[in-house]
Order: C-alpha cells, then structure tokens, then sequence
C-alpha cells in the first residue's frame, strides 16, 4: 500500500486560549491590492527610493493638513531628545566595586535558595546598595529619556547559567516578567552571527530602525564585542513624531491606520493588520518590525501571496527611519553592558560589524514587562503583549547558550538582528 504525505496544516499564530479570548478569528482581514499596486521596498533603508517615494506622494495630491484629532501638535519631556544633546554620562550607570561584589553576593544566595534559575526576581536577588539605583533606571526607561545602560559587568566570571541568572537578577529590578521571543517559545535569544551568509551580511548591512514585536522593556547583555563596529544606536520615537506632525501630518496618518499587514513566516493567520503608532492615555506609544512588513530577503522572505505596503505606507516608513537617523546617538559598546530601552518610545538598530577568530559579537536578548509601569495598551496591543507575556499553551524554553549538546547553534534561540 502507497503511502500519501498529507499537507501540513500550519501552525497557529494565536493558542486556542487567546484566539478565544480576544475573538481573533472574528476579525481575520482580507485585503484588496491598491489599484495602484505594492511598493518596491525593501528591508534596508535606499535613500533613492526614498526620495522618489516622498515625490511621487506629493504630486499625487490629496493629503491630510491636519493631524488626527486628540493628536498632540508636539510631545515634550525627557523622551524628546536628540543624540546630539546626550551624553555618556546622562545614561550609563557605572556598577561600583561595591556593587560587583553585591551582585556576586546575590547570586550565592539565589543559588543557596534551590530554586530554578529562572525563579530569580528582586526578592530572591537582594541588591541593597544597587537596588535604588536601578529603582532610579526603572523611572528613566519608563518616564524619562527611554533608555539606561548599567557598565561594568565582568561576564569572564561567570558560568552561562549563572551568568543568565545574574541577568535576570539585575533586570527584574526594571521589569520582572520574561516573554516569549518567537513560536517555539524561547525566553532568551542570542544574537550573534549564526552563519558565514549572516558574518558577510553583517559587514555592510546597518539594520534599519525598528522596535522589538513586542515588549514594553527590551533587554540586551553584550556578552561579547564584534571585532570591528557592531554599536547599538538609539533614537528617541517621540522626537520622530514631533518632527512629523510639523511637517508632514499626513504620515502621522497613515502610520495609526489599522491596515499595516504583518507577516506571521506562514503561520495562521499568514498575516495581521494593526496599526504601528497609537496615542494613549497621553503616551505615544510605537509597535513595528520592518522585516515583518518587507521580509528580508534571501533569507526572510516576505511570505507568498499575502499584502505588501502600499506607496503612502512604504514613505511613511522610510520617513520614520530618516528621521530617527537624523537624530541617533551611536552608543559605545563594552563587554558586560547590559542596555535596557523603552521599546514603546525608543527606535533602535545596529551597526554593521565584522567579527574574527577571537572577537565574536554576541548579545543575549530579553522581552521583559512591568505590570505597573508599563504605559496604557491599546486593544491591537493588548492582544501581542498577551501573545509574549500570558499565553501558557506554547512552550517555555531557556537556551543558556546559542550552541546545543551536540555541539550544533540552536537556531530557532539565535537571531543575526
């Protein structure tokens, strides 16, 4: 008897349980093409394209004047900063002799609990002399200028398990609740070059602005440096807005309408439609991913037969990334830094970098919230904060280090990002 593969049904976006609860299957959207077609963009920023995008926009007229009503004619507060204003000292917190030994202290103790590593939270990880430091940190990222680094870490002192559990300790303090990073359900992603495809991209490519999908608190710990470049640059989104909504309202427009098609890499649904900025209880807040609007092809391709963007979304788009650009503050990188960001308020890319035989960049991601700091969601938010951050039918995973038992990466917990 001939056996016959059957088709394999595709993996669900959403669990059983917030399909449910936020009645996803409701609301499944079916776009029409524009008649005039998607846009020609692409992953990477094309300054070119840009240009004759804005242009083509303009000569075709019929632009709104004015912003959206309740929208604010400007933000202002320590969110609103341009690179050129900071400096290292305004967002670098220095760990103290003191400190490192506190945190040495504070593993001991977590360790002498018999508890999982990942049990680990402020009251299992005391910092008595760091703790209103990071209490301070916590109020910067989430009502500040959006972003802290916390300096001096010696990483070479560490076990990978002790070294995660370390992490974890330090950034409960900002947001304790950990989230899953993609389907499988990884709470921590190493970001480092997986493949020699991904070394040589890396050495041209600048990653265009973006936020992570999604999490209030983005965590990073450079556990190690690339050989050559490999920087994080920041930009505040808030000042983005401003200089949008003075001189070209109608991109404010386009940015909160519901209908940006994001990918899902051929899960069901293969796309959903949310808006990427929304205004809420006095907060600007920015949800996007240019890869899961573009793809990033030869490697992420856009998903078949599902929408791309149109020409007013793909200029508003490059729009974003020009203004960020304008305004980025290109931090230095050191060994150790763990950089904490608001991810509601805060773009961020990274440099082009080149590594060699003994200087491997090599980040270690978290998705991390606070329940009461974290600004008002949104509805279309509160259902991707659920995604990550509640929903229990997925899997949990925790890959201490990006290379297996084998002796092979892990590549579902290893991004080149």
């Amino acid at each position: 008897m001939t056996s016959v593969a059957l088709p394999r049904q595709p993996v669900q976006y959403y669990s059983s349980g917030l399909r449910g609860r936020f009645q996803v299957d409701a609301h499944r959207a079916v776009a029409a093409p524009p008649a005039e077609g998607y846009a020609d963009i692409d992953y990477e920023f094309d300054e070119a394209k840009y240009a004759a995008r804005t242009e083509s926009v303009l000569r075709a007229g019929g632009l709104e004047k004015e912003l959206p009503s309740g929208f604010p004619a400007s933000l202002s507060g320590q969110m609103v900063w341009s690179g050129a204003d900071l400096s290292e000292s305004d967002y670098v917190l220095q760990l103290s002799e003191v400190c490192k030994a506190e945190i040495m202290d504070a593993l001991q103790h977590f360790l002498s609990l018999g508890l999982d590593g990942t049990e680990v939270g402020m009251a299992t990880f005391p910092l008595p002399t760091l703790g209103p430091q990071l209490e301070r940190a916590k109020q910067d990222v989430y009502d500040g200028r959006g972003f802290v680094i916390i300096r001096g870490l010696d990483v070479d002192l560490f076990s990978d398990e002790d070294l995660v559990i370390v992490y974890l300790g330090v950034t409960s303090y900002i947001a304790e609740k950990r989230g899953k990073q993609n389907q499988r359900g990884d709470m921590l992603v190493h970001v480092l070059n997986a493949t020699e495809d991904d070394a040589t991209a890396n050495k041209s490519v600048e990653k265009p602005f973006h936020t992570d999908t999604v999490c209030d608190v983005l965590c990073l710990l450079t556990k190690a440096c690339a050989n050559v470049g490999g920087r994080s640059i920041m930009s505040s989104a808030w000042n983005v807005y401003n200089e949008l909504a003075a001189t070209r309202p109608d991109i404010i427009h386009t940015l909160l309408r519901p209908n940006w098609p994001f990918d899902t890499n051929g899960r069901d649904p293969p796309y959903y439609n949310r808006a990427i900025l929304y205004y809420e209880n006095q907060k600007m807040i920015w949800n996007f991913s240019r890869r899961l609007l573009t793809g990033a092809a030869p490697k992420d391709p856009r998903t078949l037969n599902i929408p791309g963007l149109t020409a007013r979304q793909a200029e508003a788009l490059d729009a974003v990334h020009a203004i960020a650009r304008s305004h980025e503050v290109r931090t230095v990188m050191q060994k150790g830094d763990i950089r904490i960001l608001n991810n509601m308020g805060i773009l961020h890319r990274r440099e082009s970098f080149e590594d060699d035989e003994t200087s491997k960049r090599h980040l270690i991601r978290l998705w991390a919230h606070n329940e009461e700091y974290c600004w008002k969601l949104p509805v279309p938010l509160r259902l991707a904060w659920a995604r990550v951050f509640e929903d229990d039918e997925r899997e949990t995973h925790w890959a201490l280090s990006p290379v297996g038992l084998n002796g092979k990466i892990l590549r579902q917990a290893v991004s080149c990002d």
